[in-house]
């Protein structure tokens, strides 16, 4: 079985990411006051934990759909995906095949395509309401008192990244032209590129 010849990359990640997250939640000498209220006052921390959760959504979406045509049991990394994000995700695209071992149709429920209109609308609600309140240096003093969540943010730019082979297979499966557009949108944007994609998504010939 062909593996990605870029595993290594995604378990260097995955170690890497482990360290991060123990390192942040250690107790170092100096370490400031922490303060976890601090996360439900802070507009632009509520928002990227938003973001976040319906960036997971269509990456789960996919995850699933792409685990069942490579013969992965797909519980065992999407269940523990919505909990530690990259941490699984980075285990799966290492052990995932290459090429797809069976052919099966898409869950009914994923190619829902008003579903992933709604997440559009919410996370554009969210950040109108949201943003204009907040601050950036707001936002890094409360990182600072949380050091713990600051993981989130590199979290959130992994997710963007690795979405790409994952959304790339997904094109080819259905077909999909000009594919750099969308690309380039998903790394961007994250969940309104990919939601965007997911909505538009042609049906699997």
């Amino acid at each position: 079985m062909q593996r990605s010849p870029i595993a290594w990359l995604y378990w260097l990640c995955f170690v890497a990411c482990v360290a991060l997250v123990v390192g942040l939640n250690l107790p170092w000498p100096g370490l400031p006051l922490q303060d976890p209220s601090a996360l439900l006052r802070d507009p632009w921390f509520i928002w990227g934990f938003t973001y976040f959760g319906l960036l997971l959504m269509p990456m789960a979406a996919l995850l699933i759909d792409d685990a069942l045509r490579k013969r992965m049991l797909w519980p065992v990394y999407v269940i523990p995906y919505f909990i530690v994000g990259i941490l699984p995700l980075s285990i799966y695209m290492a052990r995932r095949p290459v090429n797809d071992l069976i052919t099966c149709k898409t869950p009914p429920i994923l190619e829902q395509r008003w579903l992933w209109w709604v997440l559009i609308a919410i996370l554009v609600v969210a950040s109108i309401g949201l943003l204009p309140q907040g601050s950036f240096a707001g936002l890094i003093e409360t990182m600072r008192q949380n050091l713990g969540w600051s993981f989130m943010w590199l979290d959130i730019a992994l997710n963007h990244i690795v979405a790409l082979p994952l959304a790339q297979a997904d094109m080819r499966r259905r077909g999909v032209p000009n594919q750099t557009p969308w690309l380039v949108a998903i790394l961007l944007t994250g969940p309104i590129g990919l939601c965007a994609y997911m909505a538009r998504r042609p049906s699997v010939q």
